[in-house]
């Protein structure tokens, strides 16, 4: 405990550490002044409280018709692949249905600018704040953990089972210094965020409203309404973005000390960490080029996957899920996993004699 808690201070006070914190708060303070011309909208409709009222879309909307857009046509060479995006899109009438039923369409939002609105908060602020949590573990993991190596004390410190069994207090440390790094850079970022866009009057309205839709990426023409799985105001829909958000860099933590545990060199182990968090991004955009349709579903079951398209969670999510709320049980699931290799590892690691 005594080592743990030494070592969260040695962490805290990196240098290194800090500088990397100052620069992603730089970033997120200029992605607050993007959009200058939604931004000021925005708070002009929190000034005069009033927002413009959607209309009626959903009750004349078809699910089926919807998901012909991407069935054979597209990337489903198979048929029982075929099958489940069909199942997938039926289910999802009756999402839209309870949406009808609630008004959701003709909820007030911010009226021709809600994408834009959308995209400023979570596609821009959102994905940029998990994009630098997770880089950020990545570098404190390997510097936790090859210090030593560095030092060329790791042969004398390895050398007996106590000093192995560091590997649990460096775990810990780094969940608690990651933590604190991570927490902050959250709270201070959206606190500035929202400190110069005021949503005060669009936090209860409805995400699946008329105004907000989505652009296909794979198809920059074609627009289709934020259907979600569920009715969220934008407060519930934030909320619920935060927490798969923190499944997501917990799920990271324990990949990365994983890794970092099992492969030691510091160079391997951020080579083996990028190829992770890049290469499915790049099988995303080649795989259906190449019409291979069982690759590409594969692809999109990966924890980077789930990254990428974080401005459309809970939703269809198009082509890049076969069931509803694909992106919460994918985040569930690596947690499951990562926590039972992180168990078989440390158990591994302490019973290696030959690290020294």
């Amino acid at each position: 405990m005594i080592y743990c808690l030494l070592e969260v201070k040695k962490l805290l006070q990196e240098k290194l550490f800090l500088v990397f914190i100052f620069l992603c708060l730089c970033l997120n303070i200029g992605l607050c002044f993007c959009n200058q011309g939604t931004r000021s909208e925005v708070n002009r409709m929190a000034e005069n409280g009033i927002c413009p009222q959607g209309e009626k879309i959903y009750d004349t909307l078809d699910s089926r018709a919807l998901g012909s857009f991407y069935y054979n046509e597209r990337y489903i060479s198979s048929s029982v692949l075929n099958q489940w995006m069909k199942a997938k899109y039926e289910s999802l009438q009756q999402s839209i249905e309870l949406l009808d039923e609630q008004n959701a369409d003709l909820s007030p939002f911010a009226g021709e600018i809600t994408a834009s609105v959308h995209q400023a908060l979570f596609a821009y602020q959102l994905k940029a704040l998990l994009l630098e949590c997770i880089v950020f573990i990545s570098l404190l993991s390997l510097k936790t953990y090859f210090v030593e190596q560095q030092m060329k004390t790791d042969a004398f410190i390895y050398s007996s089972r106590r000093g192995r069994k560091i590997a649990r207090d460096k775990l810990w440390a780094s969940g608690i210094a990651c933590f604190i790094y991570c927490f902050a850079l959250i709270v201070i970022s959206l606190t500035i965020f929202f400190a110069r866009w005021n949503f005060q009057n669009l936090w209860n309205s409805n995400m699946a409203s008329s105004f907000n839709y989505v652009i296909d990426s794979s198809d920059s023409i074609w627009r289709k309404p934020f259907i979600t799985w569920t009715s969220f105001t934008l407060k519930e829909y934030f909320i619920c973005s935060l927490l798969l958000m923190a499944g997501i860099i917990v799920a990271w933590w324990l990949l990365t000390n994983m890794i970092s545990l099992l492969v030691r060199n510091s160079v391997a182990g951020g080579l083996i960490l990028v190829a992770i968090l890049c290469l499915p991004f790049f099988g995303l955009i080649l795989l259906p080029k190449l019409q291979l349709a069982w690759p590409y579903y594969l692809d999109t079951l990966t924890l980077s996957t789930v990254m990428y398209c974080n401005q459309w969670w809970f939703t269809d999510m198009g082509n890049y899920t076969l069931f509803a709320y694909q992106e919460v049980w994918v985040v569930i699931v690596h947690l499951l996993l990562m926590m039972i290799g992180i168990w078989v590892v440390l158990r591994y690691f302490e019973r290696r004699k030959e690290l020294a």
